[in-house]
């Protein structure tokens, strides 16, 4: 039996909270004759980019209204949600979290972000509390948001906590910030990177499937997202795509076609018999839980 899931490639509007929440209901509302399980959703897909410290403060201390507002989306709707990220803000400190609401409204699952991406040091903190593996609809499974797609130590804590799935919610552009520009420097040369195709961002989800014995699942933003940057005037960040679901053994893979606002819908199989075949084939998840080859005298 499969489940049925939707991948919402799409763009928020900066700062526009109500708005974001409305086109996350017309969403699920569009789809629900499709009986989708599980709604996934960008990550801060319901303020977009804020670069205003006061606005990140004041979005981080409505966290629980928030939750309570998609809590009773996920029951109204009956499906479960993953409504992108959005701040926290917990003992004095700023975090940047996505959560499992389920049917039930039930919260099954809250993760604040580790890797932080480089625009994002000054104003979130690390998450000291690495991802814990919970049972979605889709089977035993781990969240992180984006730059956390570079954190081998991540995806280790994931097998070894018997992880099937590694959902990621992304924010993933194509192009350096002005932001950035400023505080690290410009480049010296010119790059001509991939931009339709973002094979780069498609190499490195697939590779973690691989090296890790895992089923993913990524949602990016759709289109452009454009916000106010720290200079008070207007940014475009250009979405790089690559909204996706792999498993190992090629068990599923589907992918959008290109960087535009669209919907993913995928039926995903129960994958425990690919993870067991590509374990046989390379043995990663036995390594992990070994320590090989590290504990090797």
């Amino acid at each position: 039996m499969k489940t049925p899931i939707a991948l919402c490639q799409l763009s928020p509007l900066s700062g526009r909270p109500e708005d974001n929440f409305n086109k996350i209901e017309q969403i699920i509302k569009k789809h629900s004759s499709q009986r989708i399980l599980l709604f996934i959703f960008p990550e801060d897909f319901l303020y977009g980019i804020l670069r205003d410290r006061n606005e990140i403060l004041e979005a981080g201390k409505k966290f629980s209204f928030w939750i309570n507002r998609f809590s009773a989306l996920a029951v109204k709707y009956n499906t479960d949600i993953i409504p992108g990220s959005f701040p926290l803000f917990e003992k004095g400190k700023l975090f940047n979290t996505t959560v499992y609401i389920n049917k039930k409204s039930q919260v099954l699952n809250q993760y604040s972000k580790t890797n932080l991406w480089l625009s994002e040091r000054e104003d979130y903190s690390i998450s000291k509390n690495p991802p814990k593996c919970f049972n979605s609809v889709l089977g035993k499974t781990v969240q992180i948001i984006c730059w956390d797609l570079m954190d081998h130590k991540l995806f280790e804590e994931a097998v070894r906590q018997g992880a099937e799935w590694v959902i990621i919610v992304s924010l993933w552009s194509l192009d350096q910030s002005r932001d950035l520009s400023r505080i690290r420097g410009k480049t010296k040369n010119i790059y001509k990177l991939p931009i339709r195709k973002s094979e780069r961002l498609d190499s490195i989800i697939e590779t973690r499937s691989i090296e890790y014995d895992l089923g993913m699942i990524f949602c990016n933003i759709g289109g452009d997202h454009s916000y106010i940057a720290l200079d008070k005037m207007e940014q475009l960040a250009r979405s790089a795509g690559s909204t996706q679901i792999i498993v190992p053994l090629a068990g599923i893979k589907k992918s959008v076609k290109n960087r535009k606002e669209q919907i993913l819908i995928c039926d995903v199989p129960k994958i425990k018999e690919y993870i067991s075949d590509h374990e046989i084939f390379y043995g990663r998840r036995e390594d992990i839980q070994r320590g090989y080859p590290y504990t090797e005298s």
